[in-house]
This record gives C-alpha cells, structure tokens and sequence, in this order.
C-alpha cells in the first residue's frame, strides 16, 4: 500500500534510494564488528536504530515481491547471489540517514497535513471519487497496518521527501549543456564511402602445415577443447507420434464434406426470395407463377426492390435457413420453388445463374487430410503422454525406460555449450535446442531437471490445432568431459578456419591503409577508390544513433568521430568487412533544439549524482555498523524459500 501511496508521490526520494544502490557497503564504511546493542538491533546509523523483526519483515516483503514477478520461489542462496540483502539494507541505512538528519533538523509534519496527504491520495478514492475511509481501513488491515503505524510510516516518509526535495528539486541544466545536446543530436554529415569485403581480395595463398603450426604454436589457448556434456533428450512432440495416430476413412470423408470450400470454388448460384406475411399469400403468388406469371413481376406487385429480394450469388453453407438452401440448390438455372416453410415465414425462392462447382475430389487430397487429423491427434496426445511420463519419472524410472515404453526416440548428444560437437560440427538438430543446452550445462550429472515445454509448432513445422502445446522436452546430463588441450592434429581444421579469418581481416586492413596513404599522398579519394576497384557510394543527411543510406549504425560513430575532409574507415558486418570514407560536410541545422527526453535524463542524472554525494557524506558524518550474525540469520536459515 506504502508503494502505492509513494508512486503518487514525488519521485526525488525513490531516485535517490535507486542511485544508493550502486553504493557498496565499502563506501558506507560500516563496520563488520557489533559489539554493545541489544539482541533486536540489526544495524545504526546516528542515533536510528534498524531492528531485526523491521528488517526482516522488509526483506521478506521484498523475497514476495520478486517471486510473483519471476512466477517462482526465490531460495537464500539465489537471493543472496542476487545481492538483494544488501540491496534492502543499504535502502533502510539510506532512509534511517535522512531519518536521523530530519530529527536534527528539527523538520516535523502535522497530523492535519498527514490527513490531508491521505484523502488527497487517489489510491483511496471509493467508487464515488473521493476519498473513502473504509476503504482506506480495509487497506490498512489487508497490508498488516495499523492506522498509528501508517501514519509514523508516511510522516518519515514525507519528511525525508522534504529533506530530499530541498537539496535536489530546483536543478536546472545549464543553457550551455542544452545547446551542446542540441548540436550533438542534430548534427548532420555527408560522406562519400566503399565497402572492402572478402571478395574484393585475391584468393588466398594456402598455408603450409608449418605456417599452421606456428600460428597454433602461438594461440594454444584459443584452441582449448571447451567442457563438453553427454546429454541425453527425450522430445515428445506432435510429430514423434503422429505416425501411431490412427484415422478411418470416414473421418476423412467426414472432415473432407465439413471443408470443402477449403479443397476448390463451391457451385454458386445467384438467389432471390420472396417473404410472404402468411401462407395463403403465399399459395396464391406460387398458383400464379404456375400459371406463367414471373417470379419478378411478382416482386413489382409487392412494391419489392431489386434489394429486397436478392440474396445474392452464394455458395449452399451461405444461406443461413437450411430449408432455403436446399429448395436454391434443387432448381434448375432460372427456376422457381414452390412454397418453402422458412424460419421468418413462408417463402418462394428463384434461382438465376448457376456457377458449377470446382472442387478438387476426395481421393486427391484424402493424403492431405489424413496427415492433417493424425497431426490433430498427436498434438492432442501429447498431453496424456506428458501425464505419464511424469508419473514414471517419479517413479524412478530413466529416460531410456520411458522412450521405449512410449515408442519415442531418446537421441544422445556430446556437445559444447555452443551446441557443436567435438569434431566441431552442429549438433544435430533437436526441438528446444537453446533451452536444452543452457539447462543442461547449469544441470549436475543424472540430475533430475524440470521439462522444457515448446510453443507451438517450436519442433518443427506442422499443423497443430489452436491451445495444444508444440510439445515438451526431457534431458539429463548423462556425463562431462572436462576443458582440455587439443594438439595440433586435432585442432588443425579450426586453425585454418582461424588463419584464413585473421589473414583477410589483415589484407582487408592493409587495403585500406594503402587507399588512405594515396589519398594523404595527394590522389582524391574518389580516384583513390575507384583504381581500388571499389564501388563509390554517397550518404547524405546522416546524424548520430540513426542508421541511413547503406551505413550502418555501428559505423556512425567512426563517421562522427572523424573531422571534415579527413578520411577514416571502420569494421562492418561484424568484423568481415571494412568501411573506408571521406566525410564531405557538416552542418548543424539552424535553430536546432535538444530532445526534451534527454535533457530531462540528464536532469535527474545531475539530481542522482548531487543527491548520493549528499547521502554519503551524511552517512560518512553519522556512521553505521551492523550485527553481521543477526543478518545471516535473517537472509539464510529464517529466509523465506
């Protein structure tokens, strides 16, 4: 509830707490040592005291918080690796602080001002818009508050806000430092520039198994054999069953006829009708057209527009009323019913031009279809398949034991944790891969793991009905090879796929180079690149962090960084490639502005950095110590799994 109240708040005080984060216990200098206080006190700071039932409470709150955010429980020792202890102890020592100075100061805050924070607060508005204290009392009872313990809560808080406010809330970013963002953000060049890739070299010279040697002799390291992992998978997909699923013809035939728009064009006929208001009517309009009247003179006589009688051309399953369709769909081209019974009263229905059908026959797409209900099937068997294998691995049994008993494949793969192989190939290819490998290298040996459950069509391509899973994958880490060294036979395919990169990237650099120095010599870089056998391209109107023109983004900062007239280059397509370019112009638009985002950004970056130098100063003039026993304590054994 506090957190509510607080996001309605001003935010200065949350942005200082946040920036003490980064604030480590060394630069509060607390003290490891905890002699002369009570049992219940957990940490100092001036004269606050932090107690032990206080901060764990916090830091229980703050375990539950995190735990419905992540969907799961959050052990000690993974709250601990997360740092969240001193996380919520450096929040409380940074909030004690401006407690303890607030008191020295003198600074207080009524009761009547404490009321009229709350009922000013929407968080407690009723259904009627404004404040409603009963409301509020429920809220306080569901959050384990009392209304005195509330009110001591909000008025430190308030009271630190004021503190905070003062030191902080008038900062303004200086002209200078506008006007420098402006020109940084909208500052624009224009560049002539080449692409120098792999195939604007010659063909590389092939090295000598001497030549490979010493470049391996020097880089034994690189070619360290990584931890490779026996990993044993058990993937029960859609597709690993859909040859046990069994479908009858007539469930073909069945689904065949329920689909049928899906197989061709449907015959289409164009319809109109007559609604008479009773059957009498309606007889003696049928005896007429009998007798050579025609159904359209019919209509005129009843004052019916072209609209009030056409259907329009339609396929049979678009007509709504099946006693219409069937009485349209037995005419002959420009024929006319009797007297049908139709759902809004009794009707007369003329058929005019009739489009036959063109559907493909069943025998043509009886394979389609049947692969289509097995896959159906599967999908859908997949889920009492997962039932079972749950109950047997919780049996005991192995994973081999359940892919016999199943009838499903269980593949053994050796890989790195880059999914290659030892002889440095891809693992071959199995349904959860990334999800696979990142789990089975956190897994111990045979160690029980949780399934990885696949979205839909994850495994591979398919028709799956909507809301069945895609599947669920089993693993266990049946052995590892630990990292060793690879001699040079068995590292010699990797060595030359090493050299080659490292001989293009240097013919690569030494082609610019030799550009660059015909173009210091007095050539145009223009000229310069063309007897390169370069392709000259232009970029106009490019400005920082935007990506135009064929340059990438990656490359916008070599650009930016390089003075008008001068040539630079830089690494494109991840390494592979080199960019080579001569910056024409720059030009800083008149009247630019800065992004009022960003200055706001660098405000409150200016506000953090002023109000954490201001809190450890404070900290450093009131100092503080912990009980490091009590506070194990707390975030070990009596912490919440």
């Amino acid at each position: 509830m506090l957190q509510t109240l607080r996001k309605s708040a001003s935010g200065l005080i949350a942005k200082i707490l946040m920036a003490l984060l980064i604030v480590s216990f060394g630069v509060w200098g607390i003290a490891d040592v905890f002699r002369g206080f009570g049992s219940q006190t957990l940490a100092t700071i001036g004269d606050t005291e932090i107690t032990v039932p206080e901060f764990r409470q916090l830091y229980q709150d703050r375990l539950q918080r995190l735990s419905q955010q992540l969907k799961r429980g959050i052990s000690p020792d993974q709250a601990r690796a997360l740092g969240i202890p001193d996380q919520v102890l450096n929040e409380r020592l940074a909030e004690a602080a401006l407690d303890d100075e607030a008191n020295r100061l003198g600074l207080a805050l009524s009761d009547s001002e404490i009321a009229r924070r709350v009922q000013e607060n929407p968080a407690y508005f009723g259904p009627s818009g404004a404040f409603d204290p009963a409301y509020f009392d429920r809220l306080l009872r569901a959050n384990n508050f009392t209304e005195a313990r509330f009110v001591d809560t909000e008025r430190r808080f308030a009271l630190r806000q004021q503190l905070i406010q003062s030191l902080g809330g008038g900062i303004e970013v200086p002209q200078v430092m506008k006007d420098a963002v402006a020109r940084y953000q909208n500052e624009e060049r224009s560049v002539n520039y080449a692409m120098l890739t792999k195939a604007s070299l010659p063909a590389l010279a092939a090295p000598s198994d001497a030549d490979l040697q010493a470049f391996f002799d020097k880089r034994k390291v690189a070619f360290k054999a990584p931890e490779f992992r026996k990993i044993e998978v058990l993937a029960l997909t859609p597709q690993a069953l859909v040859a046990t699923q069994k479908v009858t013809d007539a469930e073909v035939k069945a689904d065949y006829d329920a689909n049928l728009a899906n197989y061709g064009t449907p015959e289409r006929r164009d319809v109109q009708q007559i609604v008479f208001p009773n059957e009498d009517e309606a007889k003696a309009a049928a005896a007429r057209i009998e007798a050579g009247t025609s159904f359209v003179d019919i209509a005129a006589e009843r004052k019916l527009s072209a609209k009030d009688i056409d259907i329009g051309t339609v396929a049979k399953t678009d007509i709504v009323d099946p006693a219409i369709a069937d009485a349209a769909f037995a005419l002959p081209a420009d024929g006319t019913s009797g007297v049908i019974a139709g759902r809004f009263g009794p009707v007369i229905v003329h058929v005019g031009t009739i489009t036959p059908s063109n559907i493909q026959p069943l025998s043509e797409v009886a394979d389609q279809i049947r692969a289509k209900l097995q896959m159906d099937a599967a999908a859908r068997a997949v889920g009492l398949k997962y039932d079972d294998i749950e109950d047997d691995r919780a049996s005991g049994a192995q994973l081999s034991e359940i892919a016999s008993k199943i009838g499903v494949p269980l593949v053994t793969i050796e890989t790195d944790a880059d999914g290659r192989t030892p002889d440095n190939q891809p693992v071959a290819s199995i349904p959860g891969r990334a999800e696979v490998l990142r789990g089975a290298f956190a897994a111990d040996v045979g160690a029980d793991n949780d399934p990885i459950r696949l979205p839909q069509n994850a495994a591979q391509p398919g028709a799956q009905p909507s809301g069945q899973p895609g599947g669920y994958v089993w693993y266990v880490v049946d052995s590892v090879t630990p990292p060793a060294d690879r001699t040079f036979e068995q590292a010699k395919p990797l060595v030359l796929e090493r050299w080659k990169d490292d001989k293009t990237a240097e013919e690569l650099d030494k082609k610019v180079e030799d550009i660059k120095a015909k173009v210091a010599a007095g050539t145009s870089f223009d000229i310069a690149v063309t007897d390169a056998g370069l392709e000259l391209r232009a970029a106009n109107g490019l400005k920082r962090g935007r990506a135009a023109d064929g340059i990438p983004q990656e490359i916008l900062d070599a650009v930016f960084d390089t003075p008008k007239g001068d040539v630079g280059s830089a690494m494109a397509e991840g390494g592979d490639s080199r960019i080579l370019f001569k910056v024409l112009n720059v030009d800083i638009p008149a009247g630019a502005k800065p992004d009022e985002k960003l200055v706001s950004d660098i405000r409150q970056g200016m506000e953090n950095d002023l109000m954490t130098e201001y809190l450890v100063a404070l900290q450093s003039e009131l100092g503080a110590r912990i009980n490091r026993t009590a506070l194990d304590q707390i975030v070990g054994a009596d912490a919440v799994d």
